[in-house]
């Protein structure tokens, strides 16, 4: 795994119980990969989510794309490439490819919006948006 503050490179190995009877990825699994990917990416830049939980933070999925291009099977290893295409003080925007071997098997975007406890938005604390 490979990291630094605005993109990261998380290999998974596809379990069994992430198949459908196909032994294919079930789609809905491709969120959670794109969500490790994410929290590994703000680990690298010396935060973890808990550590934001905590403090009353909590960025929240606002919008997500995904675009199935290949098909992905039980026991593949797959690396998600994470980018941080632009952050404000209110969100964050990531760009997504997952690749299976040297085939784009899958492409994704999403924006992550900064809310309080109370879900309402919030601008990003100092701490956060120094990072």
């Amino acid at each position: 795994m490979t990291q630094d503050i605005q993109n990261s490179e998380v290999q998974i190995r596809v379990r069994y119980a992430e198949c459908d009877a196909m032994g294919l990825l079930h789609h809905a699994k491709y969120f959670e990969y794109l969500e490790v990917s994410r929290t590994e990416l703000l680990r690298a830049s010396g935060m973890s989510y808990r550590e934001m939980e905590e403090q009353g933070v909590f960025f929240v999925v606002a919008r997500i794309t995904i675009q199935y291009r290949a098909p992905i099977r039980y026991d593949d290893v797959v690396t998600i490439h994470t980018v941080v295409d632009r952050t404000t003080r209110t969100r964050v925007d990531h760009s997504y490819k997952i690749l299976n071997g040297s085939a784009l098997a899958t492409e994704a975007t999403s924006t992550l919006a900064c809310v309080g406890r109370n879900g309402k938005p919030i601008l990003m604390p100092d701490h956060l948006w120094s990072r």
